[in-house]
């Protein structure tokens, strides 16, 4: 879950993973350039963090989480 999209300046995203796994966050602008990235291993339970892009200009932005079942992608939107 992803939430306020879009937003002006933080996205809060949040999740739960079931099983034990390594998960990397990471958070790619519109030309493939890495602003945020966080790797976590052997992460299980309830995933809460807030992401500040005050300082990014605005646009779309590609939220990648990658699992060991594969990759998730949410599009966020920064106004």
């Amino acid at each position: 879950e992803v939430y306020p999209n879009p937003s002006r300046d933080i996205f809060n995203i949040s999740f739960t993973s079931e099983e034990i796994q390594d998960l990397r966050l990471r958070v790619i602008n519109v030309i493939g350039e890495v602003v945020v990235e966080e790797d976590m291993q052997q992460f299980v339970g309830e995933y809460v963090k807030s992401i500040n892009l005050n300082n990014y200009n605005k646009g779309i932005y590609l939220l990648e989480i990658e699992t060991n079942n594969g990759i998730i992608n949410k599009k966020l939107i920064l106004q």
